[in-house]
């Protein structure tokens, strides 16, 4: 059967600093996981079952230069696929949390949550930010649509991203109106 390619909605700037500002400060049991899962997805572009499958040996969150090495489910070919992605600082400081939580074995999964949980995890914070009409692919598309913009190179977020070819990766690059009216501002008119 034939998936048609939508466009997803992606969060905005402001949405998604609602967002991450519920999950930071709301005080549960799962809080430093949900952080750090949450920051995780949104800063990396990493795909939810990507996260799920990240083991403890994955992440290094100590040093200058914070990185996560993602296992490329969508990639499996004849041998498996890894990326290193870089972490931001922020992200690196709530997996160091989330980790200090977890027992000390390199094959100790960082998050123990099944899909259908997670996406509940996820509905309840955006209505509690007050966010509707995404899902939790949105994340995705908004850490793409941050990174072109920051980069604005399409190459950039294809790697990324670890999608193979470029027409891909125009589905997850939204660009935003802000972008277009720095543009008109910018590009030299010939009158």
């Amino acid at each position: 059967m034939f998936r048609r390619m939508t466009r997803e909605r992606y969060l905005s700037d402001d949405e998604l600093h609602r967002f991450m500002a519920v999950v930071r400060e709301r005080r549960h049991v799962h809080q430093p996981r949900d952080y750090a899962l949450f920051s995780l997805l949104a800063n990396t572009g990493m795909r939810p079952a990507e996260a799920r499958a990240l083991v403890r040996e994955s992440v290094q969150v100590d040093g200058p230069h914070p990185l996560v090495r993602v296992f490329r489910l969508k990639k499996m070919k004849t041998v498996p696929e890894f990326d290193d992605l870089p972490m931001p600082v922020e992200t690196a400081e709530a997996m160091r949390s989330h980790m200090a939580t977890l027992p000390e074995h390199p094959q100790q999964p960082l998050f123990v949550i099944q899909r259908r949980q997670l996406q509940r995890v996820f509905y309840a914070y955006c209505k509690a930010a007050g966010i509707v009409g995404v899902n939790l692919y949105s994340l995705r598309h908004t850490a793409a649509t941050r990174i072109y913009c920051a980069t604005r190179d399409l190459r950039t977020v294809q790697a990324v991203l670890g999608h193979e070819t470029p027409d891909m990766t125009s589905l997850y690059a939204h660009v935003p109106d802000s972008l277009l009216k720095d543009l008109a501002r910018t590009f030299p008119a010939i009158v």
